[in-house]
């Protein structure tokens, strides 16, 4: 799973998508979340997604089996474990900061509208 490649740009233009759609998966994602993706997108909340895949995967757990530690340091490297949160909270300020601007916008625009 991989960040848009427009993030940047969308981040310094205040136009970021909601966080599911800040991500792309890529090939050889579905085999460890299939059950989350749907037309090749994330089809749940990202901290659904990310709860279930450290609960899943045993992410927090110090002793694994050779097999589980294997699987768990793929998924480690697939997945943005750390930085999730971070786009999450961009993505969701920029959406509530452009519902608010329209509100005011649509506010001025009754109140400066001449009276008939």
């Amino acid at each position: 799973m991989k960040l848009i490649p427009n993030f940047a740009d969308l981040l310094h233009k205040v136009k970021l998508p909601r966080p599911e759609k800040c991500f792309l998966i890529e090939h050889g994602d579905e085999e460890y979340i299939e059950k989350w993706i749907k037309n090749v997108e994330i089809a749940c909340k990202l901290e659904e997604l990310f709860k279930w895949i450290n609960t899943k995967y045993k992410l927090k757990k110090e002793h694994l089996t050779h097999e589980e530690r294997k699987i768990a340091e793929e998924v480690k490297k697939r997945f943005p474990l750390e930085q999730w949160r971070l786009i999450k909270i961009f993505s969701d300020h920029q959406r509530k900061y452009r519902y608010y601007k329209k509100a005011v916008e649509d506010v001025k625009k009754k109140n400066h509208a001449p009276h008939e």
